[in-house]
């Protein structure tokens, strides 16, 4: 049923000191859980992860939204897959922030402090929150605050654009 459901579709990126380049992963689960008085962020992530331990040991990540499917097929790619380290390498700047590519399709970013405390395990999976603790745009939003490009979305199995608003 939940898979006939229209979700966000982010990019999450954490890398730790210690690591010498950034893991992430594509996610449909990444919500605002509150923007008062201090924005906060969710995302599910299944374990084990090793997106889930950078973010344990860097303790922040950060998510993007994206508006090229292209660019959510290449984060799709297995890890081991030889493809998946190159495409995540011409995706994610080198600035060690975790941002994605502007020229790639990125829309926003939001840096994340990792919140421990109120992150939880719920069977296979771990329920992240992130306190957002600096954010972007990469396109300039027009008259009404909103991104030009449109993000994109995953539901009933396949990436789409939000249509036309229905009054």
């Amino acid at each position: 049923m939940m898979r006939d459901l229209t979700h966000p579709v982010a990019v999450i990126v954490a890398q730790s000191k210690d690591s010498s380049h950034p893991t992430g992963l594509l996610v449909s689960s990444f919500n605002t859980v509150t923007l008062d008085p201090v924005p906060h962020v969710s995302l599910n992530l299944k374990l084990p992860s090793s997106t889930y331990d950078e973010i344990k040991k860097s303790k922040a990540f950060t998510a993007s939204a994206i508006t090229r499917v292209q660019m959510a097929r290449e984060f799709l790619l297995d890890k081991t897959d030889p493809r998946h380290a190159i495409a995540f390498r011409s995706n994610v700047n080198n600035h060690g922030n975790g941002k994605l590519s502007q020229e790639k399709g990125a829309i926003w970013w939001m840096r994340c402090q990792w919140l421990e405390d109120k992150s939880v395990q719920v069977g296979d999976h771990v329920v992240v929150i992130g306190e957002v603790i600096s954010a972007g745009f990469y396109k300039v939003p027009n008259m009404h605050g909103r991104v030009v490009d449109k993000p994109l979305l995953y539901g009933q199995g396949q990436f789409r654009y939000a249509g036309p608003q229905i009054s």
